[in-house]
């Protein structure tokens, strides 16, 4: 990859979490995380985020709810893609991840939690990976045909500790089947790099992520209907008030949001806004 390809922000954060993987193998799950987005959004100033105190992870398998915005051609306000994401650190080598991915608590099954959450919410269910374990980048692209091939080359050689994969891919590769025993390499090969995310700020980001929706709604993954919302894309009425408002007031000290807004069906917001600047 050349650094004249774009910013190397996702890049470069998700190799750091490699070699700390690979140097620290118990790290938890959680000191990654918050690394991961302390560092992004010190780095770049349009990636921002709030983590809240009061969680109820279990109500709904979530970790975080991120927004993705967009402008707006029809108007002077913004798009935003809604994206739920609960994160693991994978077990590596010949270790079976399915206990991982199949845990249930009182409410049921972790990924049915997080899947339903998102239909009701008219967002899109992902994964996190952390992992240091191999991938095939011809069985990435299979199972990820809304990416072009040109996207996956483009950081084909690079190392990295963070994938991102649909839940959806994860609940078939889970139980599409009989059980058997489902390695760090099979989630891999169902995901992508996070380091590709550094394209959404280089490219037509608006065009990748109506092509991402339009093959959503497509399957039929988001049917709410609701005013302002087309799949996972909300805009205008659609946007909800606490998102309006975190993103208004996003430099001022925010420690009051989460008990005015009640959030705390997840773990906290982050926006990676990719607005047009005049």
């Amino acid at each position: 990859m050349k650094e004249s390809d774009g910013i190397m922000l996702f890049h470069d954060c998700s190799s750091q979490l490699y070699w700390w993987l690979k140097k620290q193998r118990h790290v938890k799950e959680e000191s990654l995380t918050d690394w991961l987005l302390y560092q992004v959004s010190e780095k770049c100033p349009d990636i921002y985020y709030q983590a809240f105190t009061k969680h109820e992870e279990a109500e709904n398998g979530c970790d975080w709810e991120w927004w993705i915005l967009t402008s707006d051609m029809y108007s002077e306000e913004y798009c935003a893609y809604r994206f739920l994401v609960q994160a693991k650190k994978l077990y590596l080598y010949t270790r079976d991840n399915y206990p991982l991915l199949s845990y249930s608590n009182k409410n049921g099954m972790q990924i049915d939690l997080l899947i339903n959450e998102a239909k009701y919410k008219d967002a899109l269910p992902l994964y996190m990976f952390y992992s240091t374990g191999e991938s095939d980048i011809n069985e990435q692209m299979k199972n990820n045909p809304w990416l072009s091939e040109e996207t996956f080359r483009w950081c084909e050689d690079c190392e990295n500790g963070c994938y991102i994969s649909l839940a959806s891919a994860v609940y078939e590769l889970l139980f599409g089947g009989s059980r058997r025993k489902i390695l760090d390499g099979d989630l891999l090969n169902c995901s992508f790099k996070l380091s590709l995310c550094d394209l959404l700020f280089v490219r037509d980001a608006e065009r990748l992520l109506n092509r991402m929706n339009q093959i959503l709604i497509q399957k039929e993954q988001n049917r709410n209907n609701l005013p302002g919302v087309i799949g996972i894309k909300h805009y205008r009425k659609g946007i909800p008030d606490y998102l309006k408002m975190f993103v208004e007031r996003r430099e001022e000290d925010l420690s009051w949001f989460e008990r005015e807004m009640r959030l705390t069906d997840i773990g906290g917001i982050g926006v990676i806004d990719l607005r047009r600047k005049e």
